[in-house]
């Protein structure tokens, strides 16, 4: 008898399973550990590729509104220089987080914001990494980008 009502139990929560899937457009979102995650990749530009480089350069070649999430950890504006040890092999890496003035720093990040806000899809969301030197500058050019009211969808974590 156990076993009879441990397969009609599958059977049940198997048809709500479907049921669910079926609801949300054929997504197997949030199924349970059984099912496995299947991600349609997407129509707009290839997920699998990590893309290096400028994010300027790279930007300026993906289409508009294709990205739901964008997180930017670039140069705090700290007017210091970084090293870095990196791997197994001990490659040095480096870039130097200097400029001129905060005005210097915010027409260097102004740009690569404007791209970004275009490949975000109006759905999307956008969080931008920095810290006490220019966080209030950067959260002001966002506002501009972005417009005032957009906070919830940008957000500057400092």
């Amino acid at each position: 008898m156990a076993k009879k009502s441990e397969t009609k139990l599958a059977t049940e929560t198997q048809r709500r399973r479907e049921e669910k899937q079926k609801s949300i457009g054929g997504r197997p979102q949030d199924l349970g550990a059984s099912v496995p995650l299947r991600l349609k990749p997407s129509s707009l530009l290839d997920t699998r590729v990590v893309y290096c480089g400028d994010n300027l350069e790279q930007l300026a070649k993906l289409p508009d509104a294709c990205v739901d999430l964008i997180y930017i950890d670039p140069p705090f504006n700290s007017n210091r220089n970084y090293e870095v040890f990196w791997g197994e092999t001990k490659e040095k890496r480096a870039f130097e987080d200097r400029h001129e003035n905060t005005k210097a720093y915010i027409d260097y990040m102004r740009p690569r914001c404007v791209q970004l806000a275009r490949v975000l899809k109006q759905t999307g969301s956008f969080y931008y990494h920095c810290d006490w030197h220019a966080s209030h500058y950067v959260k002001v050019m966002l506002d501009q980008i972005f417009g005032e009211n957009n906070f919830p969808n940008v957000g500057c974590i400092a």
